[in-house]
């Protein structure tokens, strides 16, 4: 159209040129000749008018042309289009089919995917259930041979009309406090041993230049595994999963000695340090004690110092008194119990025990399974519910529970002197040297076995 008009413009310029200089040409000669040529004119406008109809005739049919040109350009974009609609009500009504087929019995063929993995699931974690209530009758029995192979005994006994009840191990009188501690010693750490359990505590057994045995504080437990030979490193619980204290050798922890070669008086006296030492590794040794009873299960007060540092009836208790469980009793209660977790709560973890007063606990917690781990949340919580006293106020009361044992064991000698001294001192008669014979031999007899009666004393608060 551009150019149509632009052909237009440039004519009709022309046809006026043309006139202006016919019109200038003209009146030159008509102001010579005096008249106007009528055929002239007429032919001007003629030629005018037949440019005019022509410029009118290209450009319509410039804009015909263009008008064709489009048509054909739309018909073709909407036959495009259609072809695409087509195309896309083919794929819609493909996917529809899909889909309807795709839902076709959704639920059963959901429910069997489902039940294909979790069949499997339910499979592994019965065996898994199964595995480690075997491992747990398995370090019963373990914990129960060993406490009969170390004669772990109760002695109960009438005095003034009531029953005193002593526990022996090893057949060492319970006055024999490094032997009985010897063996306590010894029977722990092969009970935590069988049960995969780091006791709080770290007890070093006896082994090459160390002839008896000790135990760290529970902030220096193992961190001396560096100086123990290899051929005595399975004793300890340090086996377990559970990662030691990154220390330098150069640290040193003064471990607490569970033997003494003295009397407690004569050690107090000479050593104080030796006899504070001894205090603590024997209170520790309790905390061990009372540490293990509660990881399984065995509820021993903590409110009462001298229940609590009563490491005898502990382990008698614990090892020897509970009768054994039947294999399908424990099964039983462990399926029902895990059944009716996994109705509470079905995104609880699947490892946790439900403690019921049917259901065993001794043997299940441990360091060395992932099933009833009990660094998990559970045991943790498990233990955390448990207030105990520190090693440090253990350490405390039991002092001062000797103190007043000591403390009363020299009143009474004392009594006997202050009798001894009340004798006249003129010349004896025989009345009066038989009488102060008796005296000088009964005091000598009591002060004899006076640091036996201590050691009783002590053994009695232990």
């Amino acid at each position: 159209m551009l150019r149509y008009e632009n052909a237009r413009v440039l004519l009709e310029k022309e046809s006026i040129g043309q006139e202006i200089e016919v019109s200038i040409v003209g009146d030159t000669a008509a102001n010579r000749t005096g008249k106007v040529p009528l055929q002239a004119a007429r032919e001007r406008s003629r030629r005018w008018t037949i440019q005019a109809i022509q410029t009118e005739q290209a450009r319509t049919a410039g804009r015909v042309q263009s008008i064709r040109t489009h048509a054909e350009t739309l018909k073709t974009e909407i036959q495009r289009k259609r072809a695409d609609v087509n195309h896309l009500k083919s794929r819609l009504k493909q996917r529809r089919s899909d889909a309807e087929s795709a839902k076709f019995q959704l639920g059963d063929r959901r429910h069997l995917a489902l039940s294909n993995i979790q069949n499997p699931i339910k499979r592994t974690e019965h065996l898994w259930h199964s595995l480690h209530t075997k491992t747990a009758e398995s370090r019963i029995f373990l914990c129960r041979e060993a406490a009969s192979l170390y004669r772990l005994r109760q002695k109960a006994r009438r005095k003034n009309n009531s029953v005193v009840e002593s526990y022996w191990i090893g057949g060492a009188m319970p006055s024999h406090i490094s032997t009985s501690f010897s063996n306590i010693a010894h029977l722990l750490v092969l009970v935590s041993h069988y049960l995969s359990l780091r006791l709080p505590a770290e007890i070093v057994l006896p082994h090459r230049n160390h002839a008896a045995p000790t135990i760290f504080s529970p902030a220096a437990s193992y961190s001396t595994r560096e100086t123990i030979d290899s051929e005595y490193k399975s004793w300890y619980p340090s086996s377990s999963p559970t990662s030691s204290k990154p220390t330098s050798p150069a640290r040193a922890h003064r471990p607490r000695p569970l033997s003494v070669d003295k009397a407690l008086s004569t050690l107090m006296k000479e050593d104080p340090a030796t006899y504070a030492l001894f205090i603590e590794g024997a209170s520790l040794l309790a905390w061990n004690v009372a540490w293990l009873c509660r990881t399984q299960g065995l509820h021993v007060r903590s409110d009462n110092w001298e229940t609590f540092s009563n490491m005898g009836k502990s382990l008698w208790q614990l090892l020897v008194s509970p009768p054994a469980q039947t294999p399908n009793s424990i099964r039983t209660v462990s399926g029902h119990d895990l059944q009716s977790k996994l109705k509470i709560d079905r995104n609880s973890p699947k490892t946790i025990i439900q403690r019921t007063k049917s259901f065993p606990i001794f043997g299940h917690y441990s360091h060395g399974t992932s099933h009833s781990f009990l660094g998990a949340a559970e045991g943790m919580e498990f233990v955390k519910s448990w207030k105990l006293l520190t090693p440090t106020k253990l350490a405390d009361k039991l002092k001062a529970a000797l103190q007043g044992e000591m403390a009363n064991a020299e009143w009474e000698l004392l009594d006997e002197k202050e009798w001894d001294e009340g004798v006249d001192f003129g010349p004896p008669t025989t009345a009066a040297a038989s009488t102060t014979t008796t005296a000088t031999t009964t005091s000598t007899s009591t002060e004899e076995p006076s640091n036996d009666a201590e050691n009783k004393a002590a053994a009695r608060v232990l």
